[in-house]
Order: C-alpha cells, then structure tokens, then sequence
C-alpha cells in the first residue's frame, strides 16, 4: 500500500535528517512516481534544505524557525490534496 501524500510529506521532511531505507524509502519512490503534487513538494524541500546550507552558520534559522517553515510547506502541500 502507497502512503499518503500526507504521509509522504512527512516522510520527506525526515529524509533530510536521516535518510529513510527498506520498503519505506520503496514505498516513498514509488508514491514520488505517481503523484506529481508530491514530487513538486519533494523539491521545495530540496531546495529550501540546500539554500539553508549556503547560509552563514550564524545566520541560519533556529529549531523552531525551520519547523515553521517545514509546517508551512506541508500546509500548502495539503491545500493541494483538496
């Protein structure tokens, strides 16, 4: 069974900490395959993830900044399942 797009957010918000393996990661590829909302969010993470890394260490967003963005963009994502 495929996760949610829901699930799929959140799969991929934890992919950036530590990589998923196994059939979960199977189960997220093949979900990434079929839902092109999903891939789209995937490289919203990607890129908001590598801009971060860009940033002077001093300079980069606390815990709770890069959560509020994180839950920004699933808030989004989730706009876009209705």
């Amino acid at each position: 069974m495929s996760p949610s797009c829901k699930q799929v957010a959140e799969q991929l918000s934890e992919n950036i900490d530590e990589p998923l393996t196994g059939m979960k990661w199977i189960k997220l590829k093949v979900h990434l395959m079929m839902c092109s909302y999903c891939r789209l969010y995937g490289k919203q993470i990607e890129i908001t993830n590598n801009t971060m890394k860009c940033v002077e260490p001093d300079l980069q967003p606390n815990e709770e900044t890069r959560r509020k963005v994180e839950n920004s963009f699933r808030e989004l994502h989730a706009k876009s399942d209705d």
